[in-house]
């Protein structure tokens, strides 16, 4: 169902090898010493809001409240995907210039979010609604637990790897 777990990576040549932050455009992004503490406070509200559509929502066959846990999640998702892409990963670009590696490393993990945000908007459009049919009921287990792994695997490869490239410069 959602393209993220078909296994297939997506080429995102055009959008990555753009560098807006060229010296003759005089933008840049400030180091944020309190960035990585927020943005690891908002997976711990995700991961939070995400346990209480499973136990609120699912557990109780409550589909009220689990389309409203849906758009309190989707809506705090894409706050901190905002956060992340705007304060986040572009200083991380702009501070990393020199280092090619390490830059193309910071775009892949940029373009592997965006597989897994578009699968997490599809997730919650899909079951915000009130009243679910009988294979819903059946898919919505199996899409709740593709989309915790996912973003478990990714909040986890992010404070343990990708927030330490996160220094002053």
């Amino acid at each position: 169902m959602f393209r993220i777990f078909s296994g297939k990576s997506r080429n995102n040549t055009s959008s990555g090898d753009r560098d807006s932050h060229s010296p003759g455009q005089g933008r840049s992004i400030s180091f944020d010493p309190n960035l990585i503490h927020n943005l690891k406070s908002d997976h711990k509200e995700l991961i939070q809001i995400y346990q209480r559509i499973w136990s609120e929502g699912y557990e109780m066959q409550d589909f009220r409240k689990i389309s409203e846990l849906l758009k309190v999640f989707k809506s705090t998702f894409q706050a901190h995907l905002i956060k992340e892409n705007v304060s986040f990963y572009v200083y991380l670009e702009q501070s990393l210039s020199n280092d090619s590696h390490t830059l193309q490393i910071v775009k892949d993990f940029r373009t592997d979010m965006n597989d897994i945000a578009n699968a997490v908007v599809q997730f919650c459009k899909r079951y915000s609604r009130e009243v679910f049919t009988g294979k819903m009921l059946m898919d919505f287990k199996q899409d709740y637990e593709k989309i915790g792994e996912a973003l478990t695997r990714r909040v986890s490869l992010e404070e343990r790897e990708l927030y330490t490239l996160y220094r002053f410069s």
